[in-house]
């Protein structure tokens, strides 16, 4: 017999560090396959007509405007302040503006194991990096230059802070968890949703921790990153809030968006996962339950009442979900666990694809990149309702509209009065009608073809204005 307890016990120990050893290596394996996969997506087409936009709203930040009082933002400061240095050290190229997209995206992977894991077990950790790293909407936010995929990515490294600091008994990760949250919602509102989770952990019971202590830690690293991030632009704070907030209220009367049934239907693996991973957690691993639980109802709860919804926003409810997912590892054997882990990561060839044929081909854009590039030249401005194609050319736009969306032409935010004066700067030398935005504001067509007489038809609805050279 004590032989037999002996040998057990070996090999309790062997597993043991087995498990030590192995979790490691597979979380590096999900994300240097979630790596390989979305590397080559960067420098491909446009994903989403706001990526033209904030490429340009960073050239103008490059170029020394001042956002807010210069460069138009619907977003809060810390995501373009998060992307500049990339954007700078690396001359302007969208494939470094997505870089550093991706790199926040790897991080919440990271994290979203990491917390999973200390909240119920390793396996749950790995699960739950899997399957975040297979979400659809997770994987094309990764590598699209949106806010959402960083601001959701940084919500899980404020969590895996949390969790961190109530397993280390650390008062300073705590900090770090509410600064990051907060600056997790100054990338985009959205991530306030992960609020409630981070104060679930926080209030956790632990031995060593003292739930006040560690409120008032994060509070207090919170109020450092925001006073950071929001003070030197205190200048600006009427038109930061005229932007982020006034914008958003005053387009909730449009009758567009919506989540459309592609989205939805491409979701249902996860959110699958996610239900029966959090009903094995509330049994099994309460905490990872709770915490993944109030994160997904605060993002449902905050969807259903944003409007105008589009189906990117959806990624603040499917990656507290895929949290939960980890959950199903404990109802699982070790070998079930591993292999669904990857089936997942194998999985991930679907979104990959799917991103791909989404992306623009070049062929599209060339007609719009040649004519711009013979006819304006380096430092003219271009008013156009297509900012990608326009920064593909190397040119510019005024900084002020930098965003022509759907959302500001509709809700009135961006009137006719505004988009003609600023077409009668003597640097903007060409008007750029291509995706139907710009066209609604009404008699503004007809204005540009008599202020900009010469017309190019570039195919596709697309219409090149240009001044007359001896204007």
């Amino acid at each position: 017999m004590r032989k037999l307890g002996a040998r057990v016990r070996s090999q309790a120990r062997s597993y043991s560090l087995l498990c030590r050893t192995s979790m490691p290596v597979g979380l590096l394996l999900v994300l240097a396959a979630a790596l390989a996969l979305r590397a080559p997506l960067l420098g491909g087409g446009q994903i989403d007509y706001d990526e033209g936009v904030y490429w340009q709203s960073l050239r103008a930040l490059a170029a020394g405007k001042a956002l807010f009082t210069s460069v138009y933002s619907s977003q809060p400061p810390a995501f373009l302040v998060l992307l500049l240095p990339g954007h700078l050290v690396s001359g302007g190229g969208i494939v470094a503006d997505r870089l550093t997209v991706l790199v926040l995206a790897l991080a919440g992977i990271a994290a979203a194991g990491r917390t999973a894991g200390l909240l119920a077990g390793r396996w749950a950790g790995l699960l739950a990096a899997a399957v975040l790293a297979a979400d659809p909407l997770f994987f094309r936010q990764s590598v699209t230059l949106q806010a959402d995929g960083p601001s959701v990515a940084l919500a899980l490294v404020a969590l895996a802070a949390a969790a961190e600091g109530r397993h280390r008994a650390a008062p300073p990760l705590d900090a770090a968890a509410g600064g990051v949250l907060v600056l997790a919602v100054l990338t985009k509102l959205l991530a306030a949703a992960a609020a409630p989770a981070l104060l679930v952990l926080l209030l956790a019971p632990a031995p060593g921790t003292r739930a006040p202590l560690r409120v008032a830690s994060a509070a207090a690293g919170g109020v450092v990153v925001a006073a950071a991030l929001l003070l030197p632009f205190a200048p600006a704070w009427p038109e930061l809030w005229r932007q982020v907030v006034t914008l958003h209220l005053g387009a909730r009367s449009l009758a567009a968006g919506g989540l459309d049934a592609q989205t939805v239907t491409r979701e249902v693996p996860i959110a699958v996962l996610g239900v029966a991973g959090g009903l094995v957690a509330a049994r099994r691993a309460p905490l990872l339950a709770a915490v993944g639980g109030v994160w997904t109802a605060a993002a449902a709860l905050l969807l259903a009442v944003q409007h105008p919804l589009w189906p990117h926003h959806a990624v603040a409810v499917t990656v507290p979900l895929a949290l939960l997912a980890g959950g199903l590892a404990r109802a699982l054997p070790d070998r079930v666990t591993a292999a669904a882990c990857l089936v997942a990561v194998v999985a991930s060839l679907v979104p990959a694809a799917l991103v791909r044929a989404r992306q623009q081909a070049p062929a599209v854009d060339a007609p719009v990149v040649a004519a711009l590039r013979a006819r304006t030249a380096p430092g003219d401005l271009v008013i156009t309702d297509d900012q990608f194609a326009v920064a593909l050319a190397g040119r510019d736009v005024p900084p002020e509209l930098v965003d022509t969306s759907f959302v500001r032409v509709q809700s009135g935010d961006l009137g006719v009065d505004a988009v003609e004066a600023a077409a009668d700067r003597p640097d903007v030398t060409a008007v750029l009608l291509a995706s139907g935005r710009l066209a609604l504001l009404p008699g503004f067509r007809a204005w540009a073809g008599e202020r900009f007489p010469e017309v190019i038809d570039l195919g596709g609805g697309r219409t090149l204005y240009l001044r007359p050279a001896n204007d």
